[in-house]
Parts: C-alpha cells; sequence; structure tokens
C-alpha cells in the first residue's frame, strides 16, 4: 500500500485482536496488547504463542473471579470440586523483595487485587525479572487459606512450571502528586485514567466545591474514575466505570498474614512473625526456672504443678532424703576433723559395748 499524507490513514489499516493503531506526532506505532486481559506491553519477553501455548490444558479465570472460584474449595456444598487446572493472569502494583521469597500484589487495573507468594525455585528463576509492572501469569497455583484478617485467599506458587513473566505493562505508572511536601505519592495508577490518584483527584474536588455551588449541593454524585464508552444495541453510548470504588473498612486495616510452607507465618508486606516465636522461648525459660524451684520436692503439690507444666525430673538414686543419708553417714559430704574424731569414737564405743555383751557369763547352768 503506498504511503498517504493523510491524518486519517490509520483508520484504513487492518486492526488485529493483540495489536492496536495510534498516531503520535503523525507516526503509527504499534502497542502489543494481551488478548486475554487487555494489557498494554511496552516490552515482551514471552511470545503470544507460547503463551497460548502454555494456557491450552487449563482454564483461564479473570482477576476478577479468582477469588469466587477459590472459595469453592472450601464449600460445604456436595457436589464436584472445581479443577485444580486454571491460571490467572495480573500486573504487579506492589512488590517486597526478600532473601529468599517475595510478595506481590497483582492487579487487574480495574480495581481487583491478589496477593501472591513466589518462594523456591520459581522465585530463584524470576528474581531479576520480577518488579513494579510486571505482567504475571500463575498456572495451577497453591490456594492458601483465608484469614479472618481480611477474609480473602492467596496464592503461593514455588516450582518454575507454575509462573512466567510474560513482560512489562505499559500503563501502570506512579503517581504525579505529593503526599507531603517534597515527598512524591508511592500509589500507582493507570496512566490512561490521568496522571493522579482517586485520593489526590478527591483533594482537589473538595477544593473546588468552594467555588462552584454544583459541586457542593449533595444532588450531585461525583464518581472520580476512568469510564469507557460502551455501544448499546440501540446506537446509544453508555459510559460504564472501569474501576470499581474501593470498599474500606475496619477488616482492611489489620495486615492480613498466611502460613507459608517451610517459611512460617508471613504477613502480606514480607515480614516474618516472630512473636509466636518469642513466646514460645519465655514458656520454656518459665518452665526451666519452675523446674529448679521444685527440684527435690515430692509432696502432692509440687508433683501437680509438675503435671500441669509437663517438668519431668530424674529420679533421685535413694529412697530416703538427704539429710536421712547424712545422719547414716552415707552422704557425699565431705566431714570435718572433729567430725571423723567423733564419729571414730562413736564407732569405738560401740564396738566395745558389743565385746563387753559377748563375754558376759550366761544367766543359765548347764546340767
Amino acid at each position: 500500500m503506498p504511503e498517504s499524507n493523510d491524518p486519517d490513514c490509520s483508520t484504513k489499516l487492518t486492526v488485529k485482536e493483540k495489536h492496536q493503531q495510534i498516531v503520535n506526532g503523525g507516526s503509527i506505532s504499534t502497542i502489543d496488547t494481551d488478548v486475554r486481559t487487555g494489557f498494554r506491553l511496552k516490552r515482551r519477553l514471552v511470545s503470544e504463542a507460547n503463551c497460548q501455548r502454555g494456557l491450552q490444558n487449563v482454564q483461564f479465570i479473570p482477576l476478577l473471579h479468582v477469588q469466587t472460584h477459590v472459595a469453592q474449595y472450601n464449600s460445604i456444598r456436595i457436589g464436584i470440586n472445581p479443577s485444580q487446572d486454571w491460571a490467572t493472569m495480573g500486573v504487579v502494583d506492589k512488590c517486597h523483595l526478600r532473601d529468599d521469597f517475595c510478595v506481590v500484589r497483582m492487579t487487574d487495573m480495574k480495581g481487583d487485587y491478589l496477593y501472591v507468594y513466589i518462594t523456591d525455585k520459581a522465585y530463584k528463576k524470576f528474581e531479576n525479572a520480577i518488579g513494579m509492572g510486571s505482567v504475571l501469569v500463575f498456572k495451577r497455583p497453591n490456594v492458601l487459606v483465608a484469614n479472618k484478617a481480611n477474609g480473602t485467599a492467596a496464592l503461593h506458587v514455588s516450582q518454575i512450571q507454575q509462573m512466567w513473566v510474560v513482560g512489562q505493562s505499559l500503563d501502570l505508572v506512579c503517581c504525579q502528586g505529593y503526599s507531603r511536601q517534597g515527598q512524591v505519592c508511592e500509589e500507582w495508577i493507570d496512566r490512561r485514567a490521568g496522571e493522579y490518584c482517586d485520593v489526590h483527584l478527591t483533594k482537589v474536588c473538595n477544593y473546588s466545591k468552594n467555588g462552584r455551588m454544583e459541586l457542593a449541593s449533595g444532588d450531585v454524585g461525583i464518581d472520580i474514575r476512568w469510564a469507557t464508552a460502551v455501544k448499546q444495541a440501540d446506537g446509544r453510548i453508555v459510559y460504564q466505570a472501569k474501576k470499581r470504588p474501593d470498599i474500606k473498612s475496619t477488616a482492611q486495616k489489620k495486615v492480613a498474614a498466611y502460613y507459608i510452607k517451610g517459611k512460617g507465618l508471613i504477613n502480606v508486606k514480607g515480614e516474618l512473625f516472630k512473636k509466636a516465636l518469642q513466646e514460645k522461648n519465655n514458656t520454656v525459660d518459665n518452665n526451666a526456672n519452675i523446674a529448679e524451684f521444685l527440684k527435690g520436692r515430692r509432696d502432692n503439690g509440687s508433683e501437680m504443678i509438675r503435671k500441669l507444666k509437663g517438668i519431668e525430673e530424674e529420679k533421685p538414686r535413694y529412697s530416703l532424703t538427704k539429710e536421712a543419708l547424712q545422719k547414716m553417714g552415707l552422704g557425699k559430704n565431705v566431714l570435718s576433723e572433729e567430725e571423723e574424731e567423733a564419729k571414730k569414737r562413736s564407732f569405738d564405743a560401740l564396738s566395745k559395748e558389743t565385746q563387753a555383751n559377748i563375754e558376759k557369763k550366761p544367766r543359765f547352768i548347764l546340767l
């Protein structure tokens, strides 16, 4: 096709399902788009053909429906158990890297989030490729049971075949606002929705209420989110919110934590809980002090305390007490010179008395 200077020439080109044509300064550039999620990629590491080949034997579940799917594993209803052959995809918007594992928060760029723990061989393989904006695929992940803090489940992958890095997201950028003086906002947003996060947009809207009465009245509901145009069957265009509103509750203020096999209890910030281990050590120290206090005591109260605390004491070598053994001369204590002389005199006197009784004439007469 010959080149044309017509600025609308992009509308005459064939649009593929996984590509999008845009015009930047008069030049046409191609943006790679994932066909399953609509994520736009600025750098692809795994080709679309390899992604299709890796997901051909599993059911792809969008990030929005993951919580509903994993909830079926703990359902008490009688029926067919859900299949373990499923996969999902998301963009990393929070990442906590540690020495031998990492915790990432996945988003679908529409307000849904999911935490994933990456450990062992999977982490060693993709440690350098995982970061902010990475598009990750998780295949047959392990489901972590939801806790009481937030009631949501998380995922865990440890093998290389359970995940791969598709590429880098084009639209995940950092908010251009400032949370404090000189400190840039740490919230990550979709750049197609603007340059500022919802918090900064709400602050600007509240500030504008002072000058605009239509915003200050309670008749107008304002919802600042990226809207997409959807064409209805009758030709009307309806705008729908692309991002769902955040529902904040007191339960979400608590930091959720999940138990990882071989690691322990780890929260979503990648911090290992050591409080329980510390309490266990304190219990051991207390039992040692109690055992030292009860050492040598054989009364009923001491025996009951030993049974309650699970303290086992070594059995004594003798059934008699130490005081009785010392009085009998069987104790381990070393006697002084005076005690040795007194002991010797006692044995001599006992020996003389015994000898005198033997030599005494009998009181009967033999006939």
